[in-house]
């Protein structure tokens, strides 16, 4: 029977990089002691991958090199012991075989090996001890929960402790080899139990192994500078290999579990602490890579369940077991025989909370696989703060959990059995009793509303009035002195009143309120409009004959007279108040709105001509000239200015700056015509700020070819925009500048190049000369004029088909002589 508790392991096909170490640890055992110095054998495990590993790597490895660095505990650091690395006598190997499973059908072919280097060493008896350490490069690049796996390497280490404070010891050894696979989707428990020669106290623990620098061969690193792996995304020291219930190990026992729920390469750390009179005095690590396949069964027994139970002691079995077709439960109670079910999933009640180690066998015809699982059954206490409350009006209140001797955690922050409260709110608390732990939580809502009637009433009128006085609505219940219990009441004379107000909470709260009579401040501010640049005196002062008491005044300048003059436009507030009643009032002061407007200041692109209209019927007019007329022609430049009087008397002025610049000229010049294939520049005005031509340009001049009307648009550094327009016209007679000529024609009268060169010009212009040679020289045609061409004969007959020379000079459109030499061919 195999025994699985918590946790089990899966594998993968083992396929290797370009390395071959899957795996080590290093263990020492003491010798003697003399003359100050200690001598240990040490041993240093490798496990070797045998199938894919590098032949020449594992060759190298011949002589395991261990390095040895002593500890000053003054200094806290790390120093080498020797100048060389020991070199260990490599023994084995010792190939791991054990099967681990029951009923499986396809054993993964796997070959892990285990290689023994053993050497003794003589040390200083110190008090800081000695770290010792095998460091090699590199893991398998396939290793799935580590990052960038090809470049890591791997480091083995233990400490030895200083013999001043041990008096001898000999480190933890691991009595099993590791298991070289694990089947995916089932269940493992691997007995990594260690024993020791010292009867010390042993632990065990999951670690996140070490790595070693990326460099060929070996290393020597300073204990001070060792570094972890890097956990892969969704890996970590608690969640190392993907499992349910993922990789754990008993601390107590040494037994490694697991359910490995995906293939693949797993680099894992196991370790077992070594503790003598409950003081930590050493540590035996194994760094292992785990390698899980997918495994065919007959049948495999598995099932799942909480650790432990705390809330009741029915606890229900969930049978995850793969190809069983009947099952036994065996669920751990030794007080009784009855504890057991063929059920496929059953539930069991404990009747005493307690450790037990649940059973399972799922059967075929062919195979019985047997499964454990240790849980934990423990009662669960109750938490009860009570039951939310509303608590009206200031109160301190105690909430007490009633469970004594156990750990507390208040999100108030507080850790005590009951805690002391003066406010509303939600309090929660968390009591644990390990591993159980039991909840509450309580509402409590303050309710501090209190009725404010607000201060007595003073009512602000010369004779008292009856009246209907209202509170705020959202109470439940109203009661009036004159009992009423409405949100109004009636007030028909001055009098002290009380109101009592129970709210939507149950609470009751009253305050009383007393109306009396006084006689208020009478003023009155006018909104005013005024002129620019003159003052008006607001009035505030109180004229009600029967205030007999001092008046305070508060305008919203700060002043606090009566009366205050002010000259800008605006909206003055004025408080008033005597004993008891305070009034307000305000005055909007504006400026008459004369509407004198002459314009804003501008520019004329040659002479300045405006007439000046003040746009208003105004009383008189005044212009810087003297003149006195309502309009002003303004025809030179200057600063141009008015003053008027309106009818309310106001008077104002205005004025406008004309400037005058001089015309812009754009520069294209007259109209032209231009002959065929003639390039011409047109040019604009020098000088310009910017150009644009109806082309699209935006220089100062374009050089065209067609005929057509070209316009440019300019402006000139004082923003003076002129557009200028010029027409060209094509002279399609005229002597080109570059005269076409052809490379060949047939003059065989068919209507196409019968005669050379075939040009349409009529214009002979002056000194055209055309002369045609054949190959020995001869003029075969001569022509003075472009409209008589060669048509291909000579003497009177038909020149053969031959290549000839062909002389043209003419006078072109540009008043300049043009020679044109070249061959052309004749053909039939």
């Amino acid at each position: 029977m195999k025994k699985y508790t918590l946790l089990f392991i899966i594998i993968t096909s083992l396929k290797l990089g370009a390395t071959h170490i899957v795996g080590g640890e290093i263990m020492y055992k003491y010798v003697s002691k003399s003359n100050g110095f200690v001598k240990y054998n040490v041993t240093l495990l490798v496990y070797i991958d045998c199938d894919n590993g590098s032949a020449t790597a594992i060759a190298q490895d011949e002589k395991g090199s261990i390095n040895i660095f002593a500890y000053d505990p003054v200094n806290k650091s790390y120093s080498n012991y020797s100048s060389s690395a020991l070199q260990g006598t490599r023994t084995g190997p010792i190939t791991i075989s054990d099967l681990n499973y029951n009923c499986i059908k396809n054993k993964p072919k796997i070959c892990v090996s285990q290689y023994t280097f053993n050497l003794d060493i003589t040390v200083a008896a110190n008090t800081g001890g000695y770290v010792l350490s095998f460091e090699r490069c590199c893991r398998n690049n396939s290793i799935n929960n580590i990052i960038s796996a090809s470049t890591t390497g791997a480091t083995f280490w233990t400490k030895i402790p200083g013999v001043n404070s041990v008096a001898i010891n000999s480190s933890p050894v691991f009595k099993s080899l590791p298991p070289n696979f694990m089947c995916a989707n089932a269940p493992l428990n691997f007995d990594h139990k260690a024993t020791d020669a010292d009867g010390d106290s042993l632990v065990y623990e999951l670690y996140t192994p070490y790595t070693a620098p990326n460099s060929n061969g070996f290393a020597k690193t300073n204990p001070s500078n060792y570094s972890f792996v890097s956990w892969a995304n969704g890996y970590s020291l608690n969640n190392q290999i993907d499992g349910l219930p993922t990789l754990s190990i008993n601390r107590k026992t040494g037994k490694l579990s697991i359910t490995p729920t995906k293939v693949g390469q797993f680099a894992v750390g196991i370790k077992v602490l070594e503790y003598r009179n409950g003081v930590l005095i050493g540590e035996t690590k194994r760094d292992f890579q785990f390698n899980v396949n997918n495994c065919v069964f007959d049948v495999v027994s598995s099932f799942g369940v909480p650790y432990y139970n705390c809330t009741e002691n029915d606890v229900v079995f969930q049978n995850r077991s793969q190809g069983g077709t009947s099952y036994h439960w065996d669920f751990g109670d030794d007080s009784l025989k009855t504890d057991t079910s063929n059920l496929q999933s059953p539930t069991y009640t404990y009747k005493r909370d307690g450790y037990y180690s649940v059973l399972l066998i799922a059967k075929t015809a062919f195979c019985a696989d047997t499964s454990t699982f240790d849980i934990y059954v423990k009662r669960n206490f109750k938490v009860k703060l009570g039951n939310d409350t509303i608590i009206c009006g200031p109160f301190s209140e105690l909430l007490n959990t009633n469970t004594p001797n156990k750990n507390y955690q208040w999100n108030t922050g507080q850790n005590t059995v009951f805690i002391d409260i003066n406010k509303g709110g939600t309090y929660i608390v968390a009591v644990t009793d390990a591993p159980c732990i039991a909840r509450d939580t309580i509402s409590i809502i303050n309710d501090l509303t209190r009725l404010e009637l607000g201060p007595d009433s003073v009512i602000c009128r010369d004779s008292f009035i009856a009246f209907d006085y209202i509170i705020a609505s959202g109470y439940k219940q109203y009661i009036w002195s004159d009992g009423s219990n409405d949100i109004k009441v009636h007030i028909p004379k001055l009098d002290k009143y009380w109101l009592e107000v129970t709210n939507i909470n149950g609470c009751v709260s009253r305050d009383t309120i007393n109306f009396v009579l006084y006689p208020p401040p009478k003023i009155n501010l006018n909104d005013t409009l005024f002129c620019r640049n003159t003052s008006v005196v607001l009035d505030g002062f109180n004229y009600n004959s029967n205030t007999i008491l001092e008046t305070n005044y508060t305008w919203s300048t700060g002043e606090i007279t009566p009366k205050i003059t002010v000259s800008q436009p605006g909206q003055y507030n004025l408080k008033v108040r005597n004993r008891l009643c305070t009034i307000y009032d305000s005055a909007k002061l504006d400026y008459i709105v004369t509407g004198l407007d002459l314009g804003k200041d501008t520019f004329y692109c040659g002479p300045v001509r405006r007439l000046l209209v003040p746009h208003q019927n105004y009383l008189n007019y005044r212009w810087q000239d003297f003149s006195e007329a309502s309009t002003y022609l303004a025809n030179s430049p200057g600063l141009k200015k008015v003053t008027i009087t309106t009818q309310e008397g106001c008077v104002e002025s205005d004025s406008i700056r004309l400037t005058e610049y001089p015309n812009v000229d754009g520069g294209l010049g007259n109209d032209t015509a231009i002959c065929l294939s003639t390039t011409l520049e047109l040019k604009a005005s020098d000088g310009m700020v910017s150009y644009l031509w109806n082309t699209g340009a935006t220089s100062r001049s374009i050089f065209i070819k067609d005929a057509g009307l070209y316009e440019v648009t300019v402006k000139n550094s004082n923003n003076c925009v002129v557009s200028d327009t010029i027409t060209i016209k094509e002279n399609g007679d005229a002597m080109p500048t570059e005269m076409y000529m052809p490379s060949a024609f047939s003059p065989n009268d068919d209507g196409v190049n019968d005669v050379f060169p075939g040009n349409q010009y009529k214009d002979p212009g002056t000194d055209y000369l055309l002369r045609i040679y054949n190959r020995w020289g001869e003029t075969v045609f001569e022509s003075k004029h472009p409209a008589m061409q060669w048509n291909g004969t000579y003497d009177s007959k038909a020149a053969p088909q031959d290549v000839y020379l062909f002389y043209v000079k003419y006078m072109g459109c540009d008043e300049n002589a043009h020679w044109v030499r070249g061959t052309f061919t004749l053909t039939r």
